[in-house]
């Protein structure tokens, strides 16, 4: 509702604006559906494409949800880490549509505490469970065959930075991350600010470095970012590609894309599926 009311008052105020101009409102000015995973709409993209159900055991035994998307002959196993309020039920359509064109499976699953996922969440709980997905994927017959390409959105960017640092991933692509939380509240405070305000970091948030995550990673390496993001913003996105050891290291500032969105870029096949390119070369 709360969306709705701020299309709304946008309209009021443009229309005071502009006086006699003529403004068309649209249904989806209102509408706002969940982006649900649809074997249907899948299926379109991949005529293969399968979903599965699936319940994943945390570090602590809390169940975590998730959805299993698998293609035949896949070339590679994406498991994405959504960013914060990310829900498989709610949103998991949108990355799912446009990762599955790459032919290749995607593991998607809730955060706990986050949509049917279980337990209470903490930065250092998520860590170890994204270890849990992980190992999951790294047993299971029909997956550990193809390589893993962790990729991580916002909140779930740190996470798969993690992972990358305690795990061999084949792959890493980092979509609206932060270098480290220091840093990044330096790019979003108003320089103006900066000498009347101090800033005390948890020792948890602290710990959270992509920095020093792609300072050691040599595999394939995708950064990606908005280039209108005001949460992440692309400075930060360089900075991450300036640094990284990788020698197939890749940046794609997405013209005209914010935060939430950067997926939907035109070019996002031509790099993604460059990453999967290189996957391939490097097994041959």
């Amino acid at each position: 509702m709360k969306r709705e009311l701020l299309t709304l008052a946008t309209i009021v105020l443009v229309m005071l604006q502009t006086a006699c101009t003529t403004i068309s409102i649209e249904e989806s000015n209102f509408l706002n559906p969940d982006q649900k995973v649809q074997v249907t709409k899948l299926r379109k993209i991949e005529q293969t494409a399968t979903t599965e159900n699936i319940t994943i055991n945390g570090f602590d035994d809390v169940a975590l949800s998730g959805t299993l998307i698998k293609v035949d002959n896949a070339q590679a196993t994406v498991i994405y880490f959504g960013g914060n309020q990310f829900r498989v039920s709610v949103a998991g359509g949108k990355p799912a549509q446009h990762i599955l064109p790459m032919n290749v499976n995607i593991l998607m699953v809730d955060h706990r505490g986050y949509g049917n996922s279980e337990g209470t969440p903490t930065i250092e709980n998520l860590k170890r469970d994204a270890l849990s997905v992980y190992d999951y994927v790294a047993t299971r017959t029909d997956l550990k065959s193809t390589p893993t390409i962790l990729h991580g959105h916002s909140l779930g960017s740190m996470i798969a930075g993690y992972v990358a640092s305690e795990r061999p991933a084949d792959a890493l692509v980092l979509e609206g991350s932060i270098t480290n939380v220091k840093q990044m509240t330096s790019q979003r405070m108003p320089w103006f600010v900066k000498p009347f305000v101090e800033v005390n970091f948890s020792d948890e948030l602290a710990r959270v470095d992509n920095l020093k995550v792609v300072e050691s990673f040599t595999a394939p390496l995708l950064i990606i970012t908005g280039e209108d993001d005001t949460q992440t913003p692309p400075a930060l996105a360089e900075t991450l590609y300036q640094h990284a050891l990788s020698k197939q290291k890749q940046l794609y500032i997405v013209k005209g894309k914010h935060h939430g969105n950067a997926l939907t870029g035109d070019k996002l096949q031509l790099h993604y599926q460059r990453l999967v390119m290189q996957l391939n070369a490097k097994k041959s």
